[in-house]
């Protein structure tokens, strides 16, 4: 199977490297105008010539580069794009009744995790299953709605970022009361959520009372987040929400 990438940031790099996991590298067919290309893949010299050479066809661009794609042809391929926060109304408007299929990887996808996965109405059942084949190699797939992308969103992809930027700033607030090491911080906090995600999996939010005794040190903390629960989290959710929102509207006309 060839598998074409138009576009190789973030996402795109990331989703090669996983591909030539398994696939041969003359197997991966790759454009990208900025980016110098690391790794043995097939590089071709325009989208189009990516398109007209692979089964499936990655889309791994910003959302601002969706007109560009208008005047590519996609024929009969199956168009596999992971651009956030855009409508499938507004792919068919610019390039007609394609084989759409909307996913939503993250950079934690290099090694594995959710992958949201929403196929459009010209996809056929069997198309739907290839694709879903190929990218249960890189991560696990969430069959969503439409209708609840934006919000899975913030959980499989957004959250990375925001959780270590939490985990960051909680370790810098220790280290100005603590003379204590950063990198013994930080490896003592990732050990101990590698061993709290099967945790939380198994038992859900009964971890929090289970650790949280009444009177103790750690009430103290939840306190303060409780305190934040309707100004900080309902701030962070509806700024991510929004910023989609303009996305689609400024992108996805």
């Amino acid at each position: 199977m060839k598998i074409g990438i138009i576009g190789l940031g973030n996402i795109g790099g990331m989703l090669a490297k996983r591909f030539a996991e398994f696939l041969k590298p003359s197997d991966i067919i790759v454009f990208s105008k900025h980016k110098k290309i690391k790794g043995k893949y097939l590089l071709l010299n325009s989208a189009q010539e990516v398109i007209d050479k692979s089964e499936l066809v990655f889309i791994c661009v910003k959302p601002q580069n969706l007109k560009d794609l208008a005047e590519l042809k996609f024929k009969n391929k199956i168009f596999i794009t992971t651009i956030a926060a855009i409508y499938e109304n507004s792919y068919y408007k610019y390039l007609g009744e394609i084989k759409l299929v909307r996913i939503i990887p993250s950079m934690i996808n290099k090694i594995g995790g959710p992958i949201l996965f929403n196929s459009g109405k010209y996809v056929s059942s069997a198309d739907r299953n290839k694709v879903k084949k190929l990218l249960s190699k890189v991560g696990n797939i969430y069959e969503v709605k439409e209708s609840e992308i934006d919000a899975y969103t913030h959980l499989s992809s957004c959250s990375p970022a925001i959780f270590a930027e939490f985990l960051k700033l909680y370790i810098e607030a220790l280290m100005k009361e603590n003379k204590i090491d950063e990198k013994r911080a930080l490896k003592i906090l990732a050990e101990m959520l590698e061993i709290f995600v099967p945790v939380l999996k198994k038992d859900g939010f009964k971890i929090i009372p289970q650790v949280c005794t009444k009177g103790g040190i750690t009430e103290q903390g939840i306190k303060i987040i409780d305190n934040y629960k309707n100004s900080f989290f309902k701030e962070l959710t509806q700024s991510l929400l929004k910023r989609m929102g303009e996305v689609r509207k400024q992108y996805g006309k």
